[in-house]
């Protein structure tokens, strides 16, 4: 799980515990020029990943780390069927194309999205 913050001009997206040990990263700080936008929204075949560096394990249900998805390489911190908070990051700006991660509680995917969203620079 992640805690997701804002500070200024930059999205911080902070492992803990076993995570960053599962994930084989540390934590995210991306600035907020650099993304897209963000969703709950889970892609189809969500867990049709190959893996590249991380965790994916059948029991329970946990990925964590780099992934190869449909040829765009992406990061996962996620476990479960629960919704999920997804940062979709610009063309060239990373060598991730999206980020997906398990939020901390009591936060929500779906609030971490809005307030990402509504610090994004207009015109993105």
């Amino acid at each position: 799980m992640a805690s997701v913050r804002i500070d200024g001009d930059t999205l911080h997206i902070e492992f803990s515990g076993w995570d960053k040990l599962w994930a084989v990263h540390g934590s995210f700080a991306i600035p907020l020029a650099n993304v897209a936008g963000a969703t709950t929204e889970k892609p189809p075949s969500f867990w049709e990943a190959l893996k590249i560096i991380g965790t994916g394990s059948i029991w329970p249900f946990k990925m964590a780390g780099t992934f190869l998805y449909h040829g765009e390489v992406v990061f996962f911190d996620y476990q479960g069927e629960e919704s999920v908070l997804v940062v979709d990051l610009k063309q060239g700006t990373s060598s991730y194309k999206h980020v997906f991660v398990h939020v901390d509680e009591p936060d929500t995917p779906e609030a971490a999205a809005q307030r990402i969203n509504d610090a994004l620079p207009q015109g993105r």
